[in-house]
């Protein structure tokens, strides 16, 4: 980085402020952004934890050099700020300076940036609040909306000087998914209680009341003992155009106040209400006037039979095409950005989900380059590198010894921007793990993998619950071996302590049963077999 300007920083925001002067590649609407999602050698639930700052230039410029002009970074919110239990929350100032710090390295390489705010998922402990109550309390409570603002003015006074570098702000539709994927799936009475809370009984006072009567069967409606219908209920598509519009007045709307650039991450898939045996799909609100950079995904299984079929280049550059002309209004509006570009998922909640026989995806990406200039502003991927889904937290230890608790001699090593563990002989550190919430997929896993980089030859006891599982010995360099994933199915939170048997420095532990896949680059930092695909899909917007 800039060590003088950073010094400049501390003493004159103006200066900061003058980022015409520092900022080489700026934004521009003609701009076709190609974009790469950041995470580093994490994944995306510990990256702001886990990189290393001695990493990111090298890889920035690979991201660059592979034909990439912008970097998508999610900023969770919850860890980010803490203590929600409070009338203000507090902000972890640690990951605001690490934001920043990446910001200022995709700019010295000439990249733009774009933000996606208000990723729900993060490790960090004892923030006052978790995942469900965030996602309805940003619907139903002043107090948590008041919590939003806050960490949204936080982070423009974070991104603020790097304007002229900003792609754009996204919030999408799949971080606040309560109203959709959980709260119909409860019992009567809470989905009365909840229908309640969210306004939805209101809100269908206000609509057209002889079509409120046909759809929810009903000639005398009880507007305040409605409750959230489940999907099979004729009413649901009413539901439906209910939370479109309460993300749109409780969480697009308001972002928009303080970042006036951001757009919604819209939600491109439809879903089916049945009628006897015919089903009819339901779509959402594609915001076809907004005027800022929309966010799309796409994968296979859009517009497929999902029986686990594998289609080929042709059929599925078809499907792509109907995708790009429904989400574009057949062109009228190509402001979106295709940031999800999933060309191969192997995400496991779905695995009849379609995908394109491999030996035909080198052939699709490269097809795929004029439908996207055609009916698109831009596209990237998700998973730039494959990644693993570690359940430790800090397990970098760039956060000290947050998350871990020790015994004996156990002391942090400064490295240049990288910090380790050194352990001497007997030492241990402990580590609570709630596998349910950490990985992918748990009651699936038979082993889990655990890997951790050594500094030399040394032998380390690995014990799951205070009961010893193995003991591993370890080589100078990366180490994996397999424990069973079993005493992780369990309810309550697991405990892994590691023990050294010898004196070592350990660093960039990983505990992981799924690798998420895509295909550009192995975990491990090797070349995937699309890489030459997508880098020709990169150059063809030159």
């Amino acid at each position: 980085m800039k060590p003088l300007l950073s010094l400049i920083c501390l003493f004159t925001l103006a200066a900061c402020n003058q980022s015409d002067s520092n900022i080489k590649f700026k934004y521009h609407k003609d701009i076709f952004i190609k974009s790469a999602h950041y995470f580093s050698s994490a994944w995306p639930k510990t990256f702001w934890q886990e990189f290393e700052e001695g990493n990111v230039d090298k890889e920035l410029k690979q991201i660059k050099a592979d034909g990439f002009n912008t970097v998508v970074l999610t900023v969770p919110w919850r860890g980010f700020e803490t203590d929600f239990g409070s009338k203000r929350t507090e902000s972890n100032e640690f990951l605001y300076q690490r934001l920043t710090f990446v910001i200022e390295s995709i700019i010295d390489n000439q990249m733009l940036f774009m933000l996606r705010v208000g990723f729900p998922h993060d490790y960090t402990q004892n923030t006052g609040t978790d995942i469900m109550q965030q996602c309805i309390g940003i619907y139903s409570e002043e107090g948590m909306q008041a919590h939003w603002q806050k960490y949204l003015n936080k982070v423009k006074k974070t991104i603020q000087r790097y304007d002229a570098a900003s792609a754009g702000i996204l919030v999408s539709w799949e971080d606040w998914w309560c109203p959709h994927f959980v709260l119909p799936r409860q019992t009567h009475e809470t989905r009365i209680e909840m229908a309640q809370k969210l306004g939805y009984g209101n809100w269908l006072k206000q609509q057209n009341n002889n079509i409120v009567k046909v759809l929810l069967q009903s000639d005398d409606v009880n507007f305040e003992q409605v409750s959230i219908p489940q999907p099979g209920d004729l009413s649901y598509v009413l539901y439906l155009d209910f939370i479109d519009q309460l993300i749109d007045q409780k969480i697009l709307k308001p972002t928009q106040t303080i970042f006036p650039n951001t757009a919604l991450e819209i939600r491109v898939d439809k879903l089916p209400v049945k009628q006897g045996d015919q089903y009819t799909w339901i779509g959402h609100n594609l915001y076809l006037d907004e005027k800022n950079h929309r966010g799309t995904y796409w994968a296979p299984f859009w517009g497929a039979q999902n029986n686990g079929e594998l289609l080929s280049a042709e059929q599925a550059l078809k499907n792509f095409e109907y995708f790009l002309k429904l989400v574009s209004g057949e062109g009228k509006n190509i402001n979106h950005v295709i940031e999800q570009f999933n060309f191969y998922d192997n995400t496991p909640y779905f695995p009849n989900n379609a995908n394109i026989k491999p030996a035909e995806i080198a052939q699709f990406l490269i097809s795929a380059g004029p439908l996207l200039k055609q009916y698109a502003q831009g596209v990237g991927v998700w998973a730039y590198k494959d990644y693993l889904d570690n359940g430790l937290y800090n397990a970098s230890f760039e956060m000290g010894l947050d998350g871990w608790e020790t015994s004996g001699n156990v002391q942090l090593k400064q490295n240049t921007g990288d910090q380790q563990l050194s352990m001497a002989v007997n030492s241990t550190i402990t580590q609570s793990v709630d596998a349910e919430d950490r990985f992918m997929l748990v009651h699936t896993y038979e082993t889990l993998d655990f890997c951790l980089k050594s500094d030399r030859q040394a032998q380390l006891k690995i014990s799951i619950n205070g009961t010893a599982q193995r003991t591993v010995d370890l080589q100078s360099g990366y180490n994996c071996t397999e424990i069973t994933a079993s005493p992780f199915k369990q309810k309550e939170p697991t405990t892994l302590t590691i023990t050294a048997n010898d004196a070592v420095t350990i660093d960039e532990l990983s505990l992981h049963g799924f690798t998420q896949v895509l295909g550009l680059y192995h975990p491990d930092g090797t070349e995937g077999p699309y890489l030459p695909a997508y880098r020709q899909l990169n150059n063809f917007f030159n």
